[in-house]
């Protein structure tokens, strides 16, 4: 070989090794299991949710699926995935679309969310739910909150959540709700934020008149060298006390 071919194929190497080394990129699977909490009964385990965070560069993706355990045959057994697209800025995810479908037998229902500078520009819902009998979600109220993906990346993060004192507003393409974070309880195993589900709009108008505030726990557990991993949150879905808990 020619030095002046080896020479050329040498800076070639060393130009797509640097590249190689200077593109960050990150992978992180996680799995969860999500309890019901029934009278009598104590917790029964009705889903299993995987979760998949990929980053390169500031580009981050975060996807997941959710499927019922088949233990009990009363609760939700839809299939339902999804995912985030955003960046990275300032160390804080700034979502750009969220696409969530939900399927059981012959039945499909797709959401996508497409936002603008952080704030949910667009909306699609195929098929549409039936808002007639609930209250209106005005554009306001669905701009200035998130979607549920992004609010559940966001509450296994201690990072975003570490002061407890934050409002998370959600968004899931017919309910608008808050989550308060308050009052952190830390001791030498665990740090814990009381959390508050408020219904904002998009329920029957007598829910939204009694203003019942339900009233849960986020949960870490604080690691030897006291990094804090998520641990369980509680949460209210169709007035079913859910209990989400990492298993990995």
């Amino acid at each position: 070989m020619k030095h002046g071919n080896y020479n050329i194929l040498l800076i070639s190497l060393t130009i797509t090794l640097f590249f190689a080394l200077t593109k960050f990129s990150l992978s992180k699977q996680e799995n969860y299991s999500v309890f019901a909490k029934l009278p009598l009964l104590g917790e029964i385990e009705v889903q299993n949710i995987k979760t998949d965070f990929t980053s390169i560069d500031d580009k981050i993706k975060y996807s997941y699926y959710v499927s019922p355990t088949k233990i009990v045959d009363f609760f939700d057994d839809k299939i339902s995935s999804g995912f985030i697209l955003g960046k990275l800025k300032n160390n804080k995810i700034v979502t750009e679309e969220y696409f969530f479908k939900t399927e059981k037998e012959d039945f499909k229902r797709e959401i996508q969310f497409q936002y603008l500078d952080g704030l949910i520009k667009e909306v699609n819902i195929e098929p549409n739910y039936d808002i007639s009998k609930i209250s209106n979600v005005s554009d306001i109220m669905i701009q200035e909150s998130i979607d549920p993906v992004s609010m559940f990346y966001l509450l296994t993060n201690f990072e975003y959540i570490k002061n407890c004192n934050k409002t998370i507003k959600v968004y899931d393409g017919k309910r608008r709700y808050d989550l308060i974070l308050s009052k952190p309880i830390e001791n030498d195993l665990t740090y814990s934020c009381t959390l508050t589900h408020q219904k904002i709009a998009g329920y029957k108008p007598e829910k939204i008149a009694e203003n019942k505030l339900y009233i849960s726990e986020l949960k870490f557990l604080i690691k030897e060298n006291k990094s804090h991993e998520f641990s369980e949150v509680s949460l209210r879905t169709n007035n079913t006390d859910l209990i989400i808990r990492k298993t990995n």
